[in-house]
């Protein structure tokens, strides 16, 4: 395994002896690099605090503070560098008592000056292996201290007690916050050293922990802040999305102590049963589910649940409205079911069984009422096995959606009145544009007259009397429900001409908009204008 360089400060108040200090042997050959350099006592203790050496070749006699000046005040003083380096001293032959005294306080040896080339280099070899051998021990070490803190962790999540995993003793007052990442949806469930891999390259920065807890990843932050948390898990999320969409992890709120850290994990794991209902999200937070309406209804704690039997009730109204082709009302339904599932407290598995069973009930049920019908769609069952590998609320139902939409195109394209019915969809869909059979036929590569005389014989009604019922059908809507002005509601409903609205209306109703309005609040205060 290759090792980064070790950091060499040379300090000494000679420039030449600096100069040539650099370039007496080849430091790189030795596996270290020269960092900076110092010429007085001051400037060295500033620079193993700032640079972090891992050795020091030091000068006994220095201005401002000496050699045993700067080794007296780290030894004493050892929390004021993160680590204590090596030193190597540097002394004249008269300094020799010094020199002693440099040892005395855990130099690692010195050299006279004038320095010979094959003692200094046999010098920094010895002691290069042996911060390289304390490293490893010290790694060793670490590594079996985070070990048994993982276990322990992963023994508290696992069976939902502190005690059960650490004594009164360990707790205190650091802030611990709980990521968990699933290996299935990075695609690393068979591959978790894959996932250790990457955890360790994302979040090398952070403090943390990680482990599996199958069918989970955990990475336990401590004392890290939530920006730096967010910052690398979208890295790390980027790295493993497909097609840039579709949540990876959840990550509970940072808390304080061992009972902190728990309460954390149950938040994420909560979030996590979350990740299916968001597909467009890397990850997902407490607040991203709290600013959603239909996911803080799905986690409040409650039971009450359409049944099986009401959730496909709708199944009957939805072949009418495939039979006529009624886009609009398929949407509608379709629209509805999915909300309900939206915020529901099934699982994930209850609510994909819920729309396989979906699909193979419509699909049947129109079978059975028009055996006589030749429909090209896909078979149910396929779409079955398809739906069981949707990571993703929104892909699954649009699939469910698809095949629905895809029937009454079916149905309809085998039917003598197909064209029809495409065409008062789209007047249904558009009556308050300015529509003529002309714009109609050519729309739907039709002679208009052809397409008036079809229109009907199906509705009963012409075409332009036809667009004056459902114009004023939702004009009526509008009165009743809205705090529009009467002029207003002319225009929404395709009547530029307010008294030619006036007068449509009361052909169809035999009141004004005014007295249906006032009729049907029992009252006559609002204004016709």
């Amino acid at each position: 395994m290759s090792r980064r360089p070790l950091k060499v400060l040379i300090a000494d108040d000679e420039e030449i002896v600096r100069k040539g200090l650099k370039n007496i042997i080849d430091w790189e050959r030795l596996g270290c690099e020269i960092c900076g350099e110092a010429s007085n006592g001051e400037d060295v203790l500033e620079k193993i605090v700032s640079l972090k050496p891992a050795i020091v070749m030091l000068d006994i006699n220095m201005p401002v503070k000496t050699g045993i000046d700067v080794l007296k005040e780290i030894n004493e003083h050892p929390e004021i560098v993160s680590r204590v380096p090596e030193f190597l001293i540097l002394s004249g032959y008269s300094d020799f008592e010094y020199a002693q005294k440099a040892l005395n306080y855990g130099a690692k040896g010195y050299i006279v000056k004038p320095v010979d080339e094959d003692e200094l280099e046999k010098k920094i070899k010895s002691i290069v292996k042996e911060v390289h051998d304390e490293t490893e021990v010290d790694t060793l070490r670490t590594n079996a201290k985070n070990l048994e803190v993982e276990k322990k962790f992963s023994r508290m999540f696992l069976y939902g007690n502190v005690a059960d995993a650490f004594s009164k003793e360990e707790d205190g007052d650091d802030r611990y916050s709980v990521l968990i990442v699933s290996p299935e949806l990075c695609g690393c469930a068979e591959q978790l050293q894959v996932m250790k891999m990457a955890v360790q390259e994302n979040f090398m920065y952070t403090r943390h922990f990680d482990f599996a807890m199958e069918p989970m990843y955990i990475i336990l932050f401590k004392n890290e802040s939530e920006e730096s948390i967010l910052r690398h898990l979208g890295r790390f999320c980027n790295k493993f999305q497909k097609n840039g969409e579709g949540s990876l992890a959840a990550v509970g709120e940072s808390l304080v102590g061992l009972e902190g850290a728990l309460d954390s994990f149950n938040q994420a794991k909560k979030i996590y049963e979350q990740m299916f209902f968001f597909a467009h999200r890397p990850y997902v937070t407490i607040r991203d589910v709290l600013n959603d309406e239909d996911a803080k209804i799905r986690m409040q704690p409650h039971t009450v649940n359409a049944s099986e039997k009401e959730f496909f009730h709708c199944i009957p109204k939805l072949i009418q409205y495939i039979e006529i082709y009624d886009l609009q009302k398929i949407r509608a339904t379709l629209d509805s079911q999915i909300r309900w599932l939206k915020r529901s407290s099934l699982t994930v598995d209850q609510i994909k069984k819920l729309c396989m069973a979906f699909i193979v009930e419509t699909q049947n049920a129109i079978r059975t009422k028009h055996p006589e019908k030749e429909l090209e769609t896909v078979p149910a069952l396929d779409l079955v096995n398809l739906i069981y590998t949707q990571n993703y609320f929104d892909g699954m139902i649009a699939i469910v959606s698809d095949f629905t939409l895809g029937l009454a195109e079916s149905f309809t394209s085998n039917t003598a009145n197909s064209t029809i019915l495409k065409v008062i969809q789209y007047v249904r869909a558009n009556f308050n544009t300015d529509l003529k059979l002309e714009m109609l036929g050519n729309l739907f590569n039709c002679n208009s007259a052809y397409l008036g005389k079809k229109f009907r014989e199906y509705t009963g009604v012409p075409f332009n009397t036809y667009m004056d019922i459902i114009r004023i059908e939702e004009a009526k809507k509008l009165l009743l429900s809205s705090p529009l002005k009467i002029y207003e509601i002319s225009k929404l409903v395709g009547y530029t001409n307010t008294d030619y609205f006036y007068l449509k209306f009361k052909k169809h109703t035999n009141m004004t908009p005014k007295e249906f309005k006032s009729s049907s609040h029992g009252d006559g205060e609002n204004s016709e204008n």
